[in-house]
């Protein structure tokens, strides 16, 4: 199935056979669903590498964010590395972003910084779904990976978090650690007791 969606994606991208069209099809087959690749910014930087920019759906259906990718150019393909934390040097350097990336970070870090409110905890929401399935596939995923979620229903809604955390700090790391390892892109917020939690 997935063979069939990539040879699918292929005859749809390389209408005029160029680097830049096998490219995308390479990076698309590195995605959890191939057909869903959105590429923005590419660019052809040698005879042999392209640089872009690429967002796929994860293994909930969701798109994860736009992420730098390298594809350089072999007998037969492209070797591709995808590097969603601009963290890859040897990226960064052939694509002319590791500097800017690393900057880009830094600022961040600078203009955002935690403020911890003593006795207040934090939760990471991480999807708000109207299948209570789906909430609690979300959830037997992250328990099984070693996070500790749990999940409320309201207004319709099922909503999965992981939590709670007595810092703000460690909220954000663990958001950050879910980014990085389940393409899960979250957000911190108050704990509160949940009204109604499923089972």
């Amino acid at each position: 199935m997935r063979g069939l969606a990539i040879t699918a994606l292929a005859l749809a991208v390389t209408g005029c056979g160029g680097d830049i069209d096998r490219a995308r099809t390479s990076v698309a087959s590195h995605l959890k669903d191939p057909d869903s690749a959105k590429f923005r910014n590419e660019r052809q930087v040698s005879d042999v590498a392209v640089c872009g920019e690429v967002n796929g759906k994860n293994m909930f259906g969701a798109y994860s964010g736009f992420s730098q990718f390298l594809a350089m150019k072999r007998p037969g393909g492209f070797n591709v590395t995808i590097d969603p934390d601009m963290t890859d040097r040897f990226a960064g350097s052939v694509c002319g972003y590791a500097k800017a990336g690393a900057e880009a970070k830094t600022e961040v870090k600078a203009s955002q910084p935690v403020v911890e409110i003593p006795g207040v905890r934090w939760s990471v929401q991480l999807a708000s779904v109207s299948s209570e399935d789906k909430a609690e596939a979300i959830s037997r995923d992250l328990a099984g990976s070693g996070w500790k979620p749990y999940t409320t229903r309201r207004d319709g809604k099922s909503r999965v978090f992981v939590g709670p955390f007595s810092t703000r700090a460690e909220a954000n790391a663990q958001m950050d650690d879910l980014a990085g390892k389940k393409a899960l892109n979250g957000f911190v917020l108050r704990f509160q007791e949940p009204a109604e939690s499923s089972k």
